[in-house]
């Protein structure tokens, strides 16, 4: 998953969703300088992370692509968890895309004297293209993909992605319809569980 989904899933509490999106931005041990809920929205990220990991329909996913690319596959299948979500928004999440993510900025924006510069700044770009309500378009999809991959030195490789997800569309959203709701109802129960005394 990647920040739309990180968000939605955190979407119970403002602050769980601003340590899901800062989820993506701190390394190591969580300071004890963020607020209790924003530390806790760090921590679901990453159980999401590894939770998710370990999901069969989400390796289903990664499968779907070229051996070649499996190094970057679960990279790939992240934001193409965006895209099926932001296409089917609404039907997910009870919610039109366009009023979710208008609210989400507004939550990220509140607390960013929270974040680090690198945040700040990608929160200034996602905010001003609205690029979680963008993830609707396979270009934006594809243009996150080449940002990644040239970071990785691997350019080559965004070419035959997106083949395999236009080619391949409806595998990737049969694998998100199985997958998201097992990641909704493991988000709640984690939550209920850090809420439970003893």
């Amino acid at each position: 998953m990647n920040f739309l989904a990180h968000c939605a899933l955190a979407r119970s509490h403002p602050d769980l969703m601003v340590g899901g999106f800062l989820g993506d931005f701190l390394k190591g041990r969580i300071s004890a300088e963020l607020p209790a809920r924003v530390a806790d929205g760090v921590r679901l990220h990453r159980r999401l992370d590894a939770y998710s990991a370990e999901q069969p329909e989400i390796r289903h996913s990664v499968l779907r692509l070229p051996s070649e690319l499996r190094r970057v596959a679960p990279v790939f299948v992240d934001l193409v968890a965006d895209h099926v979500l932001a296409r089917r928004f609404a039907e997910w999440e009870g919610q039109s895309l366009s009023s979710f993510t208008r609210y989400t900025y507004q939550v990220l924006d509140d607390a960013r004297h929270l974040y680090p510069d690198p945040a700040r700044r990608f929160l200034d770009v996602m905010r001003t293209h609205d690029l979680l309500g963008a993830y609707t378009e396979p270009r934006v999809i594809e243009r996150a993909f080449l940002h990644i991959a040239k970071r990785l030195h691997l350019t080559d490789i965004v070419a035959p992605a997106m083949a395999t997800l236009r080619a391949q569309y409806a595998g990737f959203e049969t694998d998100f319809s199985q997958y998201y709701p097992d990641l909704k109802s493991h988000t709640a129960d984690w939550l209920a569980a850090r809420e439970t005394p003893g």
